[in-house]
This record gives C-alpha cells, structure tokens and sequence, in this order.
C-alpha cells in the first residue's frame, strides 16, 4: 500500500509525535488534528508537510472539522489521541471509569470521522494493559486471553472491539497495534525514563525497587515506525504486539540509564519495595509483526537515553 498523505490524532503525545516526525521524514503529508489551546503543540514540529487542524476529541464529528478534511483525500486515519494519560494524573485516571467510557465513544467517532471523509484504513493505538498484569516471566502473545484489571484496560479492549466491528461495517481496513512500553523524547507521561532522566541532569538522586523483573522498552521512533509498516502491511481485523525484540531486567535498564548519564550505576536500586509487593513482568512475543511487516528496531536503548536527554537539555536552554 503506498501512503501519501495521513490523518493523526495525539501528535503531542511521545508516541504520536515520534509517528508525526517519523512520517514526515518519509516524504508523507500529515495533517495533525490538535486539541486548541494545547500546551504540547509546541513540540510538533515546523515541517511544509504537516497541516495543523484545531479540534478537541469531543469535536470529531464536528461539521467544523469535517470542513477542514473534506477537500483532501487521506490514506490512513493513525487514532493515538487518549484523555487522562498525562501527567502525575494518569495513575489515578486508570481507574476514572467515566472518563475512560469516555474514551471509548471518542475512538467510535473517530472511526465515523474516517467514514465520513471516505479514509479506507483506520490505526488505533492499543495497550498492553488489555491484558492484565503477569506476574511471571512470560512473553505475552496476541492470542493470550484479554483480561484488563484497570478502567484504562478494559476501555481500550473495548475500543478495540466496537472499531474493528464498526469498520467492518463501513468497509474500513481496521489494524490494531498493542503498544507495550514505549518511551522517547517529548514524554509527558511521567515515566520512570523520562522521570529518571530529568532528575540525573539535575544532579538528584533517585530509589528504586529491586527490579527484578523482565522488561520490554521500546523507542517512540521504532513504535513509529512499527505504525508505519502496519498501515503498509498489515492485514485488516488483526491486533499485533508492538514492542522490542529484546528485554531485559528492569534493573539492567536503569542501570544502563545510569552509565550513560552519569557514568556511574545507579546506588538506589532496592531502596522501594515493589508496589502491593508483587513482582509485574513485562514481556512480549512480537513474532506476529515481524512476520507480517519485516519489522527491526534500529534504536539500542542506549541510544534511545542519549537522544532524550539530548532533548531535555534543549528544553532547559
């Protein structure tokens, strides 16, 4: 499938900035439907291939959008807009059901917007959090059972069935791609990377559990262009693990963080105790996409640091 031109939501967040810049680099058009008065617009970049569009997820449906997107033909629909996943908020609005229910009907209108400006393929970012938490040490494969233990998990899960139903629907290919643990410049998730990152350059010191557990860490730029190949290649109906080929411990990762900020490992490691005192594996089985798309990571995790706090230092300027 050849992409000329795509439609992106939540092209502030880590994920769909790194997919905004990812596909400009590619020679696409995106036009990049942003929420008005948005204090991350800042970070999309200055590019004569992207189009800004002002509207917020309770505005899809909107006719005042709908008249901004009529007059061009898009390729792709990339959804990767999500409320309540910024900030040191975004634990406790896991479990904001009102607001995750929410969610759901915003990614059912986003499929209606792609019907109604005639887009034949729909994107929409899932989360490992459809399945539920593990805890031992096994890759998680996309045929595992879906058992979502939070409100953000169980809306997503059901996004993923109310969107591919509704596309069979109107005749709209529907892939899924299930984002492990992404993480890049531009984060405003609060994440123990980007926490972690911003605290060593500011010469703080940081605890740690002992971190034990396998991880799986994937850079935004990989996730996008995993994104990428599945709007190519991937086949309609299907949800496809996105995540790294390679895992290691929690701990190693941290560690490795360390060395290439600070030269030193890290000294607080086993200082917290793990949260409910249970050890959560992450680990995912990607053979499904690699298959599909020919997929490889590009980015070591070393390198994924070293480009973050590049970024972080140019934000303290």
């Amino acid at each position: 499938m050849e992409i000329k031109r795509v439609i992106v939501t939540g092209g502030t967040g880590v994920t769909g900035n790194a997919l905004v810049r990812y596909l400009l680099t590619k020679g696409i058009e995106v036009t990049a439907i942003i929420r008005p008065g948005s204090v991350r617009e800042k970070y999309v970049p200055d590019d004569p291939g992207l189009r800004k569009v002002y509207a917020g997820l309770d505005d899809l449906l909107s006719d005042s959008l709908y008249d901004q997107l009529k007059d061009h033909s898009y390729d792709v629909f990339f959804h990767l807009a999500w409320d309540g996943s910024r900030g040191k908020e975004k634990v406790n609005n896991r479990n904001n059901f009102h607001m995750q229910s929410q969610n759901t009907t915003y990614a059912v209108d986003a499929v209606e917007l792609c019907h109604r400006i005639d887009c034949k393929t729909f994107i929409m970012t899932g989360s490992q959090a459809e399945y539920g938490d593990y805890f031992e040490a096994k890759s998680i494969s996309e045929d595992f059972p879906k058992k979502p233990v939070n409100g953000y998990g169980m809306a997503k899960f059901c996004a993923e069935e109310m969107t591919r139903a509704l596309c069979r629907e109107y005749g709209i290919r529907h892939i899924w791609p299930i984002l492990f643990s992404v993480y890049g410049p531009r984060d405003a998730t609060e994440s123990m990377v980007d926490t972690s990152i911003r605290g060593l350059l500011k010469g703080e010191s940081m605890d740690y559990t002992k971190g034990e557990q396998m991880w799986n860490y994937l850079y935004s730029f990989d996730a996008a262009k995993a994104l990428l190949l599945l709007a190519e290649k991937g086949t309609d109906g299907e949800c496809y693990n996105v995540a790294s080929q390679n895992e290691k411990r929690l701990c190693e990762y941290i560690n490795e963080l360390y060395i290439t900020i600070t030269g030193k490992e890290a000294a607080g490691i086993g200082k917290r105790s793990y949260p409910g005192g249970r050890i959560k594996y992450l680990m995912a089985d990607v053979d499904k996409l690699v298959s599909h798309t020919g997929f490889k990571e590009e980015y070591s995790f070393t390198e994924g640091i070293k480009e973050i706090a590049d970024s972080i230092r140019e934000e303290m300027l």
